[in-house]
């Protein structure tokens, strides 16, 4: 198996995962906190769309799709508006409707892998930036990867902590269907 073929896969798995969180949300679920100063679905799910179409055009030189897709207009912010870096930030930032954050999740993940169909195993090891050349394709796709998953897991978390009963839907597990 090639490492992009890999990666890809990698990819496609955590999304089956993270789609399958995200079934059956309501609004309510979706904008709930644990405590008054945590994050919600709502707000990792933007974080993790956003950071993945960043990452993405760091490495392809690709403009993210924020910007070319205009997905900033769907989300009422401006075009620049970054992630708030703060906990203050996090608590007036209006989150949109499901739809809308698992359709810029869904884009920006086949972005991503239309990208990787691009790619050959030795493209990996380049760095774009050569300001920065321990930033390869392949260090900033791993950490995509951990990434997503890491984000998954936290939504997994907060989904479990309002429904007890709560897990994830058959078939989004660790072995991908063929």
């Amino acid at each position: 198996m090639q490492t992009t073929t890999f990666i890809a896969e990698c990819l496609r798995g955590v999304q089956i995962r993270l789609m399958g969180s995200c079934s059956g949300l309501t609004r309510e679920q979706v904008v709930w906190r644990p405590t008054p100063r945590s994050n919600n679905i709502g707000f990792v799910l933007r974080h993790l769309a956003r950071a993945e179409d960043n990452m993405l055009g760091e490495i392809s030189a690709q403009t993210p799709l924020w910007i070319v897709d205009a997905w900033h207009e769907r989300f009422d912010r401006p075009v620049d508006a970054p992630d708030p870096g703060d906990r203050m930030g996090l608590q007036s930032l209006d989150i949109p409707q499901l739809k809308i954050l698992a359709s810029y999740l869904a884009a920006v993940h086949d972005r991503s892998l239309t990208y990787l169909a691009s790619l050959k195993d030795a493209d990996l090891s380049v760095a774009p930036d050569p300001g920065q050349p321990d930033r390869t394709r392949a260090a900033v796709l791993r950490h995509m990867i951990t990434y997503k998953n890491h984000h998954q897991g936290q939504i997994d978390f907060i989904r479990g902590l309002q429904e007890e009963a709560w897990d994830l839907p058959r078939g989004t597990g660790i072995v991908l269907p063929p």
